[in-house]
């Protein structure tokens, strides 16, 4: 029986989770009842009031529908292999897990138990991925540069897994064939995993993906470049601005007309709580399901092995 309202659990109240929390207490079909952190002197429960605190995650299993689990990747998979061995809803940040064979058990027990299992691939909600999913329909070169100043909060992981990943999950939602090759080089500069990368990922139906990324910028930029037969998009993520050149019918020389899309920015992580939350109720499906998790798992770790 479909429901108009759930019980929610944010599982992590670091610098992502509070924002999580912020999310869910606004949204009118949740009540968020439980918050749950190892640290229970977190400055980020201090502001908290009326909702229950707990630092054990089995405590919390018959008073709630759903959890958003936004802890380190390493405890992911255990966190949330009990809720939805228990029926669960579950929404885990990106990266879905540690490995491949963790992502697949997680996956089996979400579709064993019919219960929703959402990865958090937050620029799958940036409203320029509506227009390019619209209007892409066969890019045979994709470019992307990710980069970002160093924080020490995300070293649990290479850069792969870090960063990008968001990217991996982008081109293999544009570029709908199999991958054929990976080729990739990376170097530890600052933590004692890969910092920076370069990738190039080929598809079986020709298409190439080439990918870089670094988290030891000194700015931060999230750019794409697609390119499809007579047309080549621009997208700065960032900014949520696309610029869309069309060759011209009437030029022989190959010369590209120009228009440019410009979104307000908007919350994307309200969007994918939101898609989450109508998922859990029945109203909507996964933008990012666990398959699409698992297969962005998948590849990042096919890349790590190469680095």
């Amino acid at each position: 029986m479909k429901r108009n309202k759930i019980n929610i659990a944010v599982i992590g109240v670091g610098y992502l989770g509070k924002f999580h929390l912020e999310k869910f207490l606004s949204h009118k079909n949740c009540t968020t009842k439980w918050i749950v952190d190892n640290n229970l002197k977190n400055k980020n429960l201090s502001i908290i009031e009326n909702i229950a605190i707990t630092n054990d995650y089995k405590e919390i299993l018959n008073d709630i529908d759903a959890v958003s689990i936004v802890t380190p990747t390493a405890s992911h998979y255990e966190i949330a292999k009990y809720f939805l061995s228990n029926k669960k809803h579950v929404l885990i940040e990106k990266p879905m897990t540690q490995t491949v064979s963790q992502a697949e058990k997680l996956l089996l027990l979400a579709k064993k138990n019919r219960v929703i299992l959402q990865a958090g691939h937050l620029e799958r909600f940036n409203p320029v991925m509506k227009k390019l999913n619209q209007d892409v329909k066969n890019p045979v070169f994709i470019e992307v540069h990710r980069l970002a100043k160093f924080n020490p909060r995300s070293t649990d992981v290479n850069v792969i897994f870090d960063l990008m990943i968001h990217d991996i999950d982008i081109v293999t939602s544009l570029i709908k064939d199999k991958i054929k090759k990976i080729s990739a080089f990376g170097k530890k500069i600052i933590t004692n995993s890969t910092d920076i990368a370069n990738v190039r990922i080929e598809f079986v139906g020709g298409a190439v993906a080439n990918l870089t990324a670094s988290r030891i910028s000194q700015k931060n930029e999230r750019k794409v470049r697609i390119f499809q037969r007579d047309k080549y998009y621009s997208v700065d993520f960032m900014n949520s601005s696309i610029k869309r050149y069309n060759k011209t019918l009437k030029s022989k020389n190959g010369l590209f007309n120009y228009k440019e899309y410009t979104y307000e920015k908007a919350d994307s992580l309200k969007d994918e709580i939101n898609n989450f939350i109508l998922s859990c109720i029945g109203k909507d499906k996964p933008l990012v399901d666990g398959e699409q998790g698992l297969n962005a798992v998948k590849t990042a770790t096919t890349i790590s092995k190469l680095l």
